[in-house]
């Protein structure tokens, strides 16, 4: 295809905007999501081909503003500046028209072709008001496109104004001709100042690559990157001395520093724009977000609901999660007899069958449960009610030393896994705050874990009692987490936690298009990440335990001849060794070994079983790892109870320890701390209940 037929689009927006949505809309199904080049920031890319063009949409994270504090703003702003998109799309929450013009105001100073979208339409219209679009567009000079994402309105009319808006980029003079009416009026003051930075700017070959009137504007406004891109200048001190002059100046006529004045500027503009355009047309309708959450964060009902909403969660993954795990179940168990029937006997089809296929099928047969379990959440997170959920939480946590803003890591270990929980609590300010939560985001029961609590759970509970079993667990993990941050706030980690302010989104019913791609980009990076590492500590499991050889009986029948090749093995002499130290709650060398592979990753812990169990069993007649651990007498649901507090509790995955001991600052204090710490946790909680359980005779065999 032509060169000029390629239009790479950026979609910017505040978050809740419904900018994902459109995107959605936009791209269809050619979608890719990845993560920005040093940072934890979600990328996603899309193409669309429409009339003859090959159009490329760049999904960027949803920001209030263009300066640079967090890893989205910078993310966002590099990739605006450096990129050059030949169209940026600003999605407006149309019933949010003033706060979200603000970053309308920066981004049009880029002098980048912009299209203004405002989406939710309907909500406006619902909220008794009207925004004249036709009125906007000529009072900013720009296109304007009203949509309503959710029901796929006004998106070929974007995309026929993308198109229009592309043909006009190509007329510089044009762009910057159109975009002044959009721009906001500083006053002759700072516009002084600003045409003095603009000189000096000019000079440099470096800084002239960039739009000089934002650059300016962006020095004033105290913006960090700015200051960094100005420091590579060949005339730096002269841009800076100037820099401090302006700002003196515009502090001594307003009496305000120049990033207030700015800001008061900005904020003026979009008022004055909302009080042109927008029209009331007749009584407030009903506010369904308003009656929700008189319940929903009501200071009694709120826990209570958001309880209710945890136990949904699970009780939906786990009960419909059952018919297509079972289906995986027996699509491994009979690739495994097939491939054992096509392979002779011997290491090859030992090593293929019970090594590979019953390491990695072990894991992979929950694959249904992880599927379910991101579609409950994605549902709960796109209808708005996660970010109540954050609101709600932040009355307890606080209480405990917890930010609120602690609950998003926190979640986000959960949804996914500890690494990026880990990175995510880069969103607090306080170095105190993070580090507390760094520590107690490991006690949540992550998607790794998850294969680990559904082998366990549905070997000894009833379908009944599984959602139940499982909501007690990540209660269990929500107070262990509380608890430890509790203590750490009274010890070693004392001081005052951050008052938490968050922006709470209208509630609208999620697209199933949505929910789909959402669960299935989760789902696939999961076993993306998993795969290659189960595959690995599969194979080195059955090496484990495959050698060396233990002498053939023939007085022993398979079983039993199993169980010698495993007390001969490498594996089975290591868990000789370490077995004392774990039998005091309830496990043997076997287990042991299984939760030393799960220090590489916690789904390697499933995959390790499948193999010990997968080694010497007739795969003809086979049982499900599931039917083995339950019928298997050195088991009970005490054990497994309490092997589950272990994997619960003790030391995260090599991954989250690596990443945890690069955001501490390389501290082998805390590093200490986080391994020894929660492995001697682990294994005092898990004795008090075996042994409390052995006394009282509860779930004993």
């Amino acid at each position: 295809m032509e060169e000029d037929k390629n239009i790479k689009v950026a979609l910017i927006g505040n978050p809740n905007s419904g900018k994902s949505t459109i995107f959605n809309e936009l791209t269809d199904s050619n979608q890719c999501v990845g993560n920005y080049p040093g940072v934890t920031v979600e990328k996603k890319e899309g193409s669309k081909k429409y009339e003859g063009y090959n159009i490329s949409f760049i999904d960027l994270p949803g920001i209030y503003s263009l300066s640079t504090y967090s890893d989205d703003e910078v993310v966002t702003r590099d990739f605006l500046l450096k990129e050059e998109p030949d169209v940026i799309v600003d999605i407006i929450d149309a019933a949010s028209l003033e706060r979200n013009l603000y970053l309308f105001t920066q981004v049009v100073e880029l002098d980048i072709p912009i299209i203004i979208v405002l989406n939710m339409a309907d909500i406006v219209e619902y909220n008794g008001q009207k925004i004249d679009e036709k009125k906007l567009s000529k009072l900013l000079g720009i296109s304007v496109v009203v949509t309503i994402g959710n029901k796929k309105k006004g998106i070929g009319e974007l995309l026929d104004c993308i198109i229009e808006n592309y043909c006009i980029g190509k007329d510089v003079g044009k762009v910057f001709e159109m975009s002044q009416n959009a721009k906001v009026d500083y006053g002759d003051d700072i516009k002084t100042e600003v045409d003095k930075l603009k000189v000096l700017i000019a000079k440099d070959s470096l800084l002239s690559k960039f739009p000089k009137n934002w650059l300016s504007i962006a020095l004033l406004d105290n913006d960090s990157s700015a200051l960094n891109l100005i420091s590579k200048a060949n005339n730096v001190q002269e841009i800076l001395a100037q820099f401090k002059k302006s700002k003196n100046h515009i502090k001594e006529h307003f009496g305000e520093k120049a990033e207030t004045e700015i800001a008061d500027k900005r904020y003026g503009f979009a008022n004055s724009v909302v009080k042109t355009v927008v029209q009331k047309t007749g009584q407030k309708k009903i506010n369904i977000t308003e009656i929700i959450d008189t319940f929903a964060l009501n200071r009694y009902m709120g826990i209570p609901i958001f309880a209710l909403a945890m136990h949904i969660i699970f009780k939906f993954t786990f009960t419909f999660s059952e018919p297509m795990t079972n289906l995986f179940s027996l699509f491994f168990k009979w690739f495994g007899s097939t491939v054992a029937g096509i392979i002779p006997p011997g290491i090859a089809q030992s090593l293929i069958v019970d090594g590979i296929i019953g390491g990695v099928g072990g894991v992979l047969v929950f694959f249904p449960l992880i599927l379910f379990m991101f579609f409950a959440i994605a549902f709960f997170e796109d209808s708005g009610y996660m970010a109540r959920a954050a609101f709600i939480m932040d009355k307890v946590m606080s209480r405990f030393g917890l930010h609120g803003k602690s609950f998003l890591p926190l979640m986000l270990s959960t949804n996914g896994c500890a690494a990026p929980g880990l990175l995510a609590t880069r969103i607090l300010d306080s170095k105190r705050d993070r580090l507390i939560t760094m520590l107690v985001v490991p006690f949540m029961i992550c998607g790794a874990k998850l294969p680990v609590f559904a082998l366990i759970i549905g070997a000894f509970f009833s379908v009944k009692y599984q959602a139940g079993v499982m909501f007690f667990m990540y209660v269990l993990s929500v107070v262990i987490a509380l608890s430890i941050a509790k203590l750490l706030n009274k010890t070693i980690l004392k001081g005052e936690t951050a008052h938490f302010v968050m922006e709470l989104p209208p509630y609208h019913m999620p697209t199933i298009k949505g929910l789909l791609l959402k669960m299935w980009e989760r789902s696939w990076m999961y076993v993306r990440k998993a795969g290659a590492i189960i595959v690995f500590i599969s194979i080195l499991i059955w090496v484990a335990f495959a050698y060396p050889k233990a002498p053939i009986d023939v007085n022993l029948n398979q079983n039993e001849q199993a169980a010698l090749q495993v007390e001969c093995s490498f594996a089975g002499r290591v868990g000789k060794v370490i077995e004392p130290f774990f039998k005091p709650i309830g496990m043997d060398g076997g287990r042991a070994i299984a939760l030393i592979a799960g220090f590489v990753a916690k789904e390697a812990i499933v995959g390790a079983l499948g193999t010990i169990y997968a080694i010497g069993h007739d795969e003809e007649n086979s049982q499900s790892l599931k039917d083995r651990i339950a019928t298997d007498k050195d088991w009970s649901p005490l054990k497994g109870i309490t092997f589950l507090i272990f994997c619960l509790i003790y030391a995260p995955c090599v991954v989250s320890v690596a990443v945890f001991f690069k955001e501490t600052g390389s501290s082998y204090k805390w590093l200490a701390l986080l391994v020894v710490g929660n492995t001697v946790f682990a294994w005092l909680a898990a004795f008090i209940v075996f042994q409390i359980g052995i006394f009282l005779k509860i779930g004993v065999r």
